[in-house]
Formats: C-alpha cells, sequence, structure tokens
C-alpha cells in the first residue's frame, strides 16, 4: 500500500508541475503585462520602470524560477488591481466557495444516489422512467440557464429565495441547486449502472435464488458497486470548487470563482495565476484521496499494491 501511496503522490506532484508551468507561459505569451498595466499614453520610460519592478525584465527562465521558488513558499504573488497579497485575496473567498461548492455536493449526493439505487431495483418500472428522465434533464440543461430560471420562479415570481447575495442559508439554495444538478444527474445515472451491474453478477443471483430480497443485499451490492460512484463523486466535487466560475459570478457569490473573473477582467495576472493553481491544487488533491479510498474499498487493490497476483 505504501508503495501504491507513493506512485499515486508522484503523479499527482508531476500534474501540478505541468500545471503550474502551462500557467505560467501562457500569462506570459497574452502580452506585455507592463504595457497592459501602464496608461495608453504612458512613455516608455514608465512601461521599463513597471517590468523592472515586477521583474520582467529578467530572462524567461529566471522570472519562472523565481516563480517556482515564490510557490514553493506558498507565495502567489500581489495582486496589481488590489495592491494586496494574492494568498489574502484567496483566503478570504475560498470558504464561501467551500461553502457553495459542499451545499452542491450534499444536494447531488443525498438525492442522486439514493435515485440511482432505487431505479436499479427496479428497472423499467416508473420510478426508473421518472430517474432516467430527471439524469437526462440534469445533463442537457446548462447549469447557468437553470440559475436564471430558479431566479425567475423562486425569487421574482414567487419571492421566497433571494436572487443573488451572501449571508444567510437561504443566499445558498439556489446556487447551490443549479451548481449541484449535473452531478446530481451523473451520480443517479452511474449508480444506478453500477447497481444493476452488481444485482446481474453470479453471487447475487445466487442469493436472490436462496430468497434473499434485494433490499437486505443492498449493503454488499453497494460495496461492490462503490468504486466508480466514489471515483466520480471525488471528480465532481473537484469539479464543484473549480468550476463555480459561472454560478457564483450568476449569483454574485464572492467565491474564488468570482475573484477570478474580477483578476480577467481587470488583466490581474496573479489573482488568475494564483486561482488556477489553488483550484488544480485542491482536484489533484482530491483525485489524490480517491485514489487512495481504493485500497480500503477493495482488497484487490491492496494486493495489487503488494504485487500479489489477484484471486481466480
Amino acid at each position: 500500500m505504501l508503495r501504491y501511496t507513493l506512485v499515486r503522490l508522484a503523479q499527482s506532484i508531476l500534474v501540478l508541475w505541468v500545471v503550474v508551468t502551462v500557467v505560467f507561459l501562457l500569462s506570459r505569451a497574452s502580452g506585455d503585462i507592463a504595457e497592459l498595466m501602464a496608461p495608453p499614453d504612458a512613455p516608455p520610460e514608465t512601461v521599463q520602470l513597471i517590468k523592472e519592478n515586477l521583474g520582467l525584465d529578467q530572462p524567461l527562465i529566471v522570472q519562472y524560477g523565481r516563480y517556482l521558488g515564490d510557490l514553493l513558499h506558498g507565495d502567489l504573488g500581489t495582486s496589481f488591481a488590489y495592491r494586496a497579497p494574492v494568498n489574502d485575496l484567496i483566503r478570504e473567498a475560498l470558504p464561501k466557495t467551500f461553502e457553495l461548492g459542499l451545499a452542491a455536493f450534499a444536494f447531488a449526493v443525498l438525492i442522486g444516489i439514493p435515485i440511482g439505487v432505487l431505479s436499479a431495483t427496479r428497472p423499467g418500472g416508473w420510478f426508473d422512467r421518472l430517474g432516467k428522465g430527471v439524469a437526462l434533464a440534469g445533463q442537457s440543461v446548462p447549469n447557468f440557464w437553470l440559475g436564471i430560471l430558479l431566479v425567475l420562479l423562486f425569487s421574482v415570481r414567487l419571492g421566497w429565495l433571494p436572487a443573488f447575495g451572501y449571508g444567510t442559508w437561504q443566499h445558498i439554495v439556489l446556487p447551490a441547486i443549479a451548481l449541484g444538478w449535473y452531478p446530481l444527474a451523473s451520480l443517479a445515472r452511474l449508480t444506478r449502472s453500477a447497481v444493476i451491474e452488481v444485482l446481474n453478477k453470479d453471487h447475487t443471483v445466487f442469493q436472490r435464488a436462496k430468497g434473499v430480497s434485494v433490499g437486505n443485499s443492498l449493503t454488499h451490492t453497494m460495496r461492490n458497486a462503490s468504486l466508480p460512484i466514489v471515483t466520480l463523486a471525488g471528480i465532481q466535487l473537484g469539479y464543484l470548487f473549480g468550476g463555480a466560475v459561472v454560478i457564483e459570478t450568476l449569483f454574485a457569490w464572492p467565491g474564488v470563482g468570482q475573484l477570478a473573473i474580477q483578476g480577467i477582467n481587470s488583466r490581474d495576472y496573479p489573482i488568475v495565476q494564483g486561482v488556477v493553481v489553488v483550484n488544480t491544487f485542491l482536484f489533484v488533491l482530491l483525485l489524490l484521496l480517491v485514489d487512495l479510498s481504493y485500497g480500503v474499498l477493495d482488497p484487490r487493490v491492496r494486493r495489487h499494491a503488494r504485487g500479489v497476483p489477484a484471486a481466480g
């Protein structure tokens, strides 16, 4: 298991390094940052002074080395627009993104997985057809369009919930539903397929032949079907943390996504780089935890990690 963990950790570090390098190169390839920051009528001396203050007059490899060194020390740079450390800006916005992402994830898991399980236990029934319709709608409707519909219905027409802002539990309901609708549909479809596959296995069919009901065998069924569900849940949680830009902007939610949009609009590249690096780190960390959970859920993974051949 230690070897398995070290291999996954090395792969995660490699992914982080690649993303950091690509973000650094893209920020430099998008134009001269000093010219973008300077006023339109600024003389060349002013542009050169900005370059010197930001270290942009150094060779690219020197800038890259300094950038990596700052990252290793936890320094994401200083915002051009806010004149404040990017670490502080992200530290202030990240808890709000976590709050929204966890609310959307809870909505997706607590509704999507039960829909998938119940649909699998009665394939072809009315609930299964209803579950398929919910899953199809969830994967077909863009979340920003769903968010607009939710605002029109529950805020404008009915006046039950606020349309935007942050502060009370009412503010999180609509953005959490809009953000969590697609993961809900994905989890429902995958759970249904995984449970049906396990229910059609020989050992499950043998249990049914002996008179064991589907409900009584659900504990073992869910354990055997858990690997793909856990994998998708981890991926969707990373998506919810890193892909909430549109929903946060639509509902004026003061999270990392809205901070990134503000950085893009103001050409504040340290903010954009910092947000991408933090989101990538969170996503890779979640995938690493999902990979490590395989060894807990499936003994075959532990045997493979120790070099023991699978039985059979």
